[in-house]
């Protein structure tokens, strides 16, 4: 395979026709996969799989439509229902997954209230962000899979590839925290969190593939093998996903992961769940025609990563768990200068934006009953990030940095109808220093089914190794001749910091089958991390301060109804405000203050007809949020997507199938990310089965 800056390879991604680029490890594992499938577990059992609010697909019975109240633990790493939680929440479970027809998760996410997403490759993987964009990063939020943060400290900062870590048919359910939460996970969960939990290793048995083809080049795959052993469970998946990108960006966008899971029931009381897998990225970025900033180029990033995860349960009163996590983040982005020009100094000189990270996580926590109205979880985590990388660290070459966490949450019953929830996050960061970051949530049922909710919490972020330290300028092909510094840290930028009140409504009346939660939040973030403008257009490096301080202030509210068995409505508005007092200004300043859009709104509606035929359709919408524009002056734009998904399940024998026709974005294109670019109306054919 030629390299991602071979001129020959550049040539060949501008094709239409473009080959998808497949490493042969993964064929390897994907013909390993259907050939294991085929000869030995053909008459696996077989598992139901599709689930909204716990509804069944192909029957909804009634006990499913009167389940119980789903219970998260991502909030305060303790057990809690909807009505108990410190914090809003939205629950992202399977069926909603596929009745969306996304192919991603940040695509779902932008449905979140709250929530702003971009398909776009140009500066990092699709990401997703909550409450404001104000770069091309998202680093305000923590993203957790199965309790693994992939968050990457290279660059500014992001969940980045971490996104695509799970195919959607691997995820169980996504928990969505609308709000900081830094008093559970530390410095990235700075204004919210994500944790998406895959499906459970023994409820997957047997053999599952997909295939979706359309517009715009969509050419998906999947396959899935699960089976058991004596008391041990296990499952492999791999994956591809690849489409042209978005209209106005150079080359075509492919995705690969593969997933390798495993469940073992040590003893009646203890179990032990190992993970490994790996994920990369390979897209377009750059301009056709140009020679010198910002090339037409094809790019890499990806990670590989283990992980084990052992609980004991040590009475009825009390559990313990170890978690170990090793990550191995990837970016491969350079390219040759001036390439056109031989009488350019830097002619053929490399520019490179590569870099590795390596991640270990260890963590310890005991959750503990002390009575019926009180328990309590504490625990430690140490986690240290590796950056590396000699062009954007000039001279050092990278930076490690170590964080040490103690963490304690408090669910305390004051009464029947009150409930107080505490916590504290004690953290030291080798780029941030000391910090601690605590939370006090009330909780008041009021009435059955009805619960309001106040309180307040302090967060800390540390500024990334790169917003810290980062010394970029570049070298002939000799590797001499410097060019002047195009970013230049000293290493005294300073954490920033957030305070943040809310107060909050959550309905769910016991015979109703709806909840609602409504958000009023006051985010005052102080000491605000920005950068100076570019150095590439101006003489002077650029260079990251502590320059903002800003409110933001709104309401959102959710709503979940299923009116019927058979029919199901999701719909979320939001009114964002923000107020900056800035020492810059032009488009720093500008961007922070319309990084999220004044209004926005997502509609899901569903339906299933006792034919059988399912059909779906979501709208989102989103007014006055800041994008990047051809002259490096930001704009406003605003934005409306429709999206239609009609489906069909049946049964070959004792295999189930599902065809499903999806139509992607109705409406006119909209700039997506940047105001060159646009994302098209795209439509696709999905076919999957299970066994």
């Amino acid at each position: 395979m030629a390299r991602p800056t071979d001129p020959d390879y550049l040539k060949h991604q501008t094709a239409t026709t473009m080959a998808p680029i497949c490493p042969h490890p993964l064929r390897t594992w994907i013909a390993a996969v259907l050939v294991a499938g085929v000869s030995s577990v053909t008459g696996a059992q077989t598992q139901q799989v599709s689930n909204i609010a716990n509804v069944q697909v192909d029957v909804m019975s009634e006990s499913d439509y009167l389940s119980d109240v789903p219970t998260v633990m991502s909030v305060s790493r303790i057990a809690q229902t909807l009505d108990d939680t410190p914090g809003a929440m939205t629950i992202i479970d399977r069926e909603f997954i596929r009745l969306s027809g996304a192919r991603d998760v940040v695509s779902l996410l932008a449905l979140v209230p709250g929530f702003q997403s971009t398909t776009s490759v140009e500066t990092d993987a699709p990401m997703a962000t909550y409450h404001g964009r104000t770069d091309d990063w998202a680093n305000r939020i923590q993203v957790l899979v199965d309790g693994r943060s992939v968050y990457s400290g290279f660059l500014q900062g992001s969940a980045g590839i971490g996104w695509k870590s799970l195919a959607l048919d691997d995820i169980d359910h996504i928990e969505v925290l609308r709000g900081s939460n830094s008093a559970t996970y530390g410095a990235r969960a700075f204004l919210g969190v994500v944790n998406i939990v895959s499906r459970d290793v023994r409820e997957t048995t047997g053999v599952a593939g997909s295939v979706s083809n359309g517009a715009n080049g969509i050419d998906d795959r999947g396959a899935r093998l699960g089976w058991r052993s004596g008391d041990a469970s296990y499952r492999v998946s791999v994956s591809s996903e690849g489409d042209d990108g978005l209209r106005g960006a150079f080359g075509r966008s492919y995705t690969e992961r593969a997933n390798v899971a495993a469940h073992f029931a040590l003893a009646p009381e203890s179990d032990l769940d190992v993970r490994v897998g790996s994920v990369g990225m390979y897209a377009g970025r750059g301009t056709v025609g140009d020679f010198t900033g910002n090339p037409a180029r094809m790019w890499f990033v990806g990670n590989q990563f283990v992980q084990a995860d052992w609980h004991l349960v040590q009475d009825e009163a009390n559990d313990l768990s170890v978690g170990y996590s090793h990550t191995e983040n990837r970016n491969r982005d350079n390219f040759h200068y001036a390439i056109n020009d031989p009488s350019n100094p830097y002619y053929m000189a490399v520019v490179d934006f590569s870099g590795d990270e390596i991640v270990d996580t260890l963590t310890l926590q005991r959750s503990t009953r002390q009575s019926a109205a009180l328990r309590t979880v504490v625990g430690f985590e140490l986690r240290q990030e590796n950056d590396i990388s000699a062009s954007q660290f000039d001279g050092f070459g990278g930076v490690t940095n170590t964080f040490s966490r103690f963490f304690a949450s408090a669910e305390w019953r004051l009464a029947d109808s009150l409930l107080l929830n505490t916590g504290a996050l004690a953290e030291h960061d080798g780029l941030g220093g000391d910090s601690i970051s605590p939370r006090a949530m009330l909780n008041w049922h009021f009435a059955p089914g009805n619960t309001l909710r106040m309180g307040g919490s302090t967060a800390f972020r540390p500024p990334s190794a790169y917003e810290k330290y980062a010394q970029l300028r570049y070298y002939d092909v000799n590797g001499a001749n410097p060019t002047r510094y195009y970013v230049l840290n000293d290493g005294t930028l300073q954490s920033e910091k957030l305070v943040s009140t809310e107060l909050g409504y959550y309905y769910a009346p016991p015979t109703s089958h709806m909840n609602a939660d409504v958000r009023v939040f006051n985010e005052r973030i102080i000491n605000g991390i920005a950068h100076t403008d570019s150095g590439d257009v101006n003489p002077t490096p650029q260079v990251y301060v502590n320059a903002e301080n800003y409110q933001i202030n709104g309401l959102e509210w959710q709503l979940n109804w299923q009116p019927s068995a058979n029919n199901r409505v999701f719909f979320s508005q939001t009114w964002t405000h923000i107020v900056v007092d800035s020492s810059l200004d032009g488009e720093v300043l500008f961007r922070t203050a319309h990084s999220a859009p004044s209004y926005a709104s997502s509609l899901m509606l569903a339906h299933l007809f006792d034919s059988g035929w399912q059909v779906s359709a979501s709208y989102q919408s989103a007014d006055n949020v800041a994008l990047n524009s051809i002259s490096n002056s930001p704009l406003l734009a605003s934005s409306q997507r429709t999206d239609l998904r009609v489906a069909r399940p049946f049964h070959i024998g004792k295999t189930k199938v599902e065809a499903a026709l999806v139509c992607q974005n109705l409406n006119v294109p909209y700039q997506d990310g940047d105001w060159k670019f646009r994302f098209e109306q795209r439509t696709m054919l999905t076919l999957k089965f299970e066994q």
